[in-house]
């Protein structure tokens, strides 16, 4: 390798047969190498990949396997290593160096998608309440078991597409198509959600983007249309230092609902920290606000929250995170049966699991578990729900 002669060092390399730890890294480590002089990107690629999930605190490792990323077109894995990158201890000039990397990749994308199937067992898929019995006016009415809590087992499905023609040197476009839908067993209603969307990002220097969307959307529950909501959304993103970025968002919102017909004018306004901690740690925190005008005052409201988390990769590809939220949603009007304001709060953890070395064919598995809690001041609306998701992603 030092004397320039990558192929030879290859061949020699792949006959090698490590005896210790230390000595199969340096044989991964020529292998990587010598494939990117080569001009071999993916095929250095399987070699770093398993030499950063053996040793993940390594920069020179992890900067090594982005670069052969970013060569083989795999762009937000690319991405994701150069994050990482930037969070370990490097000298300025080495950080402005893979920002600049970074911001080249978010401004130079004219496509992006994802593909995710997953298996949805859930201990109440339709968010019902525990309770047996409600009281109404002193009097006690027994609930069926239709309205009570019951586990099912769904399948999720998600698709989207988003084209982002070139506008100027800094403007892109950005036309977006997303579709979601969970289908269970009988013992929850099926949901699908369509999204479209048009608009325009402009990219600035040390991770600066500033967007602007209109977007337009419809959902169904059981196949039957359920609501439809145009908005638009103003979005800002910047760095703030060298390991943290800030995303803040605010949207106008007009939902329709078809059954019973109402409207609600929603105002909501989203705040994330993503700190980078090490290039193995990173956390998160969250804030969001609504406001919801509408005639029909049990929709009518205010709503806000707060979420905190984070994610550590491990030795070996492993990658675990950890969100948790806690909400508050105030509706204004008293309910005509109860005779009360309702007052929702909920509580959630969700724990998602994944191995960045297991892929097939752009596919990886991601394995998710949560639990939801919501108390109200209407018993009706309280319950709780476990849920656990098996499935697969591929983003592109």
């Amino acid at each position: 390798m030092q004397a320039g002669e990558s192929q030879v060092a290859l061949e020699l390399a792949a006959r090698y047969q490590p005896a210790t730890k230390s000595e199969a890294i340096r044989r991964l480590w020529i292998l990587g190498v010598a494939n990117n002089r080569l001009n071999q990107p993916r095929a250095a690629v399987e070699p770093l990949d398993r030499l950063v999930a053996m040793v993940p605190k390594h920069l020179e490792f992890r900067l090594e396997l982005a670069l052969a990323l970013l060569r083989a077109g795999q762009t937000d894995r690319a991405r994701y290593h150069f994050t990482l990158a930037k969070a370990a201890t490097v000298t300025p000039a080495i950080q402005a160096r893979v920002q600049a990397e970074i911001d080249k990749i978010d401004s130079s994308k004219t496509w992006q998608g994802y593909l995710r199937f997953a298996i949805i067992p859930e201990s109440n898929a339709a968010r019902r309440t525990a309770a047996e019995t409600v009281s109404l006016g002193g009097l006690i009415f027994n609930l069926q078991p239709s309205a009570q809590a019951q586990p099912a087992v769904g399948v999720e499905l998600g698709f989207g597409l988003a084209a982002l023609p070139r506008v100027s040197d800094n403007v892109r476009a950005r036309f977006a198509f997303d579709v979601q839908t969970r289908a269970f067993d009988g013992r929850a209603p099926d949901d699908t959600n369509l999204r479209v969307s048009a608009g325009l990002v402009h990219f600035g220097d040390n991770g600066k983007q500033l967007a602007v969307e209109a977007f337009a959307a419809h959902r169904w529950l059981d196949m039957m249309a359920f609501s439809r909501s145009q908005g638009v959304t103003l979005r800002h993103a910047r760095l703030l230092g060298a390991q943290t970025n800030l995303i803040a968002s605010i949207t106008l919102e007009r939902l329709s609902y078809l059954r019973p017909i109402y409207t609600v004018d929603k105002t909501s306004i989203e705040a994330q920290l993503i700190h980078n901690v090490s290039a193995q740690l990173q956390l998160q925190a969250g804030i969001h606000a609504e406001h919801r005008r509408s005639a029909n005052t049990l929709a009518a409201g205010r709503a806000y929250g707060i979420s905190f988390g984070g994610q550590f990769s491990f030795a070996r590809g492993l990658r675990a995170g950890l969100v948790a939220s806690f909400d508050q949603n105030n509706y204004d009007g008293v309910h005509p049966l109860f005779g009360v304001r309702r007052v929702d709060r909920k509580s959630a953890l969700m724990l998602q699991i994944n191995n960045q070395n297991w892929s097939y064919k752009g596919f990886s598995p991601v394995l998710k578990l949560g639990f939801e809690r919501q108390r109200s001041s209407i018993v009706v609306n309280g319950y709780q729900n476990m849920t656990t998701s098996i499935g697969l992603t591929r983003s592109f």
